[in-house]
């Protein structure tokens, strides 16, 4: 075994690796724009449809990375992949960080955006190929954690910057710049072993009766979720009245909350996949209603906060472990096309919803995030997912 192999068989050396360049990728070059969209409104004197657009932008090229990461994986194996996501991360938020006008940070927002769809599959691999299969599910439920992670240290930094969202968005690439450093020492140069067949990656290997409530649910569950991400702290200022330096400290409470991921394998073993999954769900609709209609209570928003948080990194706990089992032969594609469904419902989301907010109010845009939400309900997962991590995450998976 390499060094290189022996470091990534340690469980807790590589979920802080996860954690760190997905909290990089995730919690800051894509959810980041939320958390400076007052500032970069007033800066450009932007509309809420504009803002959705320039939200757009990230999910756009989360999208198309998502499509390609699985293939890239198989072929250049984690660590290119991991290297390339790191750096779309840092060179994405330097252009947005000198962004003299709106199309300049459009094209920002573009490139980083592009990260989290390569950083976030290749994990999916290293863990199935390095780690005993006791460690696997709680691994990647921790990995999946690191955005709660990136947007709990970006809040402070955004408040240190004050007004200045450029200076923010500098900081934030310093940050993906030592992350990406540190996964680059951790992951393997190459996969472990050749595979002893290699998975066709055709459209039927994905969209099969097994998948079709795990892809599907992720496009609902990004469509909900992304007037949340985008709108939320708008929402906070404009009827809440809550000054910049509040709805950062929320967006915090948020971040900090989605570490709360890391009980997502614990949450299947205890409560089964489908009661874990439609509890989640059903938090993260509360969440939505409760800060759609209540923006200008405090508490509310605190109780929102909190259990949207937990509630979304749950939920994306389990799609990444749902996904293991049911794309077991190539872990990376599998998980791959569960990203480009939610980044799907991530991109059409916050365009659709921002035109909707400037007609009748961010309100019901909220209000529509929460009845997604209730109708994910029905596809939670049918299969047993109890103790994957004990037993190993099987190719077989019924619907």
């Amino acid at each position: 075994m390499s060094a290189y192999s022996a470091r990534a068989a340690r469980p807790l050396t590589l979920a802080s690796a996860g954690i760190g360049v997905i909290g990089a990728s995730f919690g800051m070059a894509r959810y980041g724009f939320g958390l400076l969209a007052p500032d970069i409104r007033a800066s450009f004197h932007l509309d809420n449809g504009s803002i959705g657009l320039l939200s757009a932008a990230s999910y756009a090229a989360y999208l198309i990375t998502s499509i390609a990461a699985g293939a890239l994986a198989a072929r250049l194996g984690p660590r290119m992949v991991v290297a390339a996501g790191g750096l779309c991360a840092v060179a994405g938020m330097l252009i947005a960080g000198i962004a003299a006008n709106p199309s300049v940070l459009f094209a920002g927002l573009l490139v980083a955006g592009a990260s989290a769809g390569l950083v976030f599959p290749p994990f999916s691999d290293v863990v199935s190929g390095f780690l005993a299969r006791a460690s696997r599910a709680r691994v990647l439920a921790a990995i999946s954690s690191g955005t709660g992670w990136g947007v709990a240290l970006a809040a402070p930094m955004a408040l240190l910057a004050g007004q200045s969202w450029r200076t923010a968005w500098l900081l934030f690439a310093l940050v993906a710049a030592l992350a990406t450093a540190w996964a680059l020492t951790v992951l393997p140069p190459r996969r472990p072993s050749a595979p002893a067949e290699v998975v066709r990656l055709k459209p039927s290997w994905f969209l099969c009766p097994r998948s079709t409530r795990l892809l599907m649910g992720a496009l609902l569950v990004g469509l909900a979720s992304s007037i949340y991400w985008t709108f939320a702290v708008e929402h906070l200022q404009s009827q809440g009245d809550l000054s910049t330096t509040q709805s950062r400290l929320f967006l915090a409470v948020v971040g900090l909350a989605l570490i709360g991921g890391t009980v997502g394998a614990d949450a299947i073993d205890r409560l089964g996949a489908r009661a874990a999954f439609i509890l989640a769900a059903a938090a993260e609709a509360a969440s939505l209603l409760l800060l759609g209609l209540t923006p200008d209570a405090p508490p509310a928003a605190l109780t929102s906060a909190l259990l949207f948080g937990v509630a979304y990194a749950t939920i994306v706990a389990i799609a990444v472990i749902w996904s293991a089992k049911i794309f077991a032969e190539q872990p990376s594609a599998g998980l791959a096309a569960v990203m480009v469904m939610n980044a799907v419902g991530l991109l059409i989301g916050p365009p659709a919803l921002g035109a909707v907010a400037d007609h009748t109010g961010l309100t019901s845009a909220f209000i529509a995030g929460t009845l997604l939400m209730l109708l994910t309900t029905a596809l939670a997962p049918a299969e047993e997912l109890r103790r994957a991590g004990q037993r190993g995450l099987s190719p077989r998976a019924s619907d």
